[in-house]
């Protein structure tokens, strides 16, 4: 789903501009608004790898909002140059062109399948294809209320991020006022492993949006 609120757009472009990555691969183009966001904003000899489906599915064409070509916002951009729009057959395949950059990519954003397959399947990816520092964002994290029309099966997300806190190896953080979620394997264990529902009063993480330099993180670190 792109990313409608302006401040998540905001908090996404603060992140790319300070950690500066060369290069970036986006799980999800749809209308390409988050892939103009990581384009705009990351260094000018960054290149931008975002993929989608060949076979588009309902959520596809709601995301595409009435457009007829994936990725439009971003082909219409001074930034075009920068992205490279990649196709894959099935959800688990890794095209060529992504392969080749395995261990590479230093910023990678989740945003495509948002059923709990989908998600888990571009996370296991993504964490096969990333940077050892590389950071990782994913979209969407919020539970859906009971009155939804929407299967648990497609409500991904949000249960499947708080297992993969619980299980180490990576730690995450919901960026508080939005649907963000940031994470990275080679933050310090300072904060407790949870993830929160956004808008619980409660957030152990404090109220502010989240600063990388509070981690520990340094630009340049692997």
């Amino acid at each position: 789903m792109p990313l409608f609120l302006p401040y998540e757009q905001a908090v996404l472009a603060g992140i790319v501009r300070f950690t500066a990555p060369r290069h970036l691969l986006e799980f999800g183009t749809a209308q390409g608004q988050t892939t103009f966001a990581l384009a705009a904003n990351s260094p000018a000899d960054a290149e931008v790898h975002t993929v989608d489906i060949v076979q588009w599915t309902d959520y596809t064409r709601k995301c595409l909002r009435g457009d007829e070509t994936i990725g439009a916002f971003y082909r219409s951009s001074p930034h075009a140059g920068k992205v490279r729009q990649i196709f894959r057959r099935v959800p688990d395949e890794v095209p060529d062109e992504i392969a080749a950059l395995r261990g590479r990519y230093d910023y990678i954003h989740v945003d495509g399948d948002h059923s709990y397959g989908g998600v888990r399947t571009d996370t296991v990816t993504a964490l096969e294809l990333a940077a050892p520092g590389a950071i990782f964002t994913w979209h969407d994290f919020y539970t859906f209320p009971d009155y939804v029309a929407e299967p648990p099966e497609r409500r991904g997300v949000y249960p499947y991020l708080n297992e993969l806190a619980r299980s180490g190896g990576i730690t995450l953080r919901h960026i508080v006022g939005t649907y963000l979620v940031v994470g990275c394997r080679t933050w310090p264990q300072d904060m407790p492993g949870v993830l929160v529902q956004p808008g619980e009063p409660e957030a152990p993480f404090g109220r502010r949006n989240l600063r990388l330099a509070d981690t520990g993180w340094k630009q340049g670190a692997s």
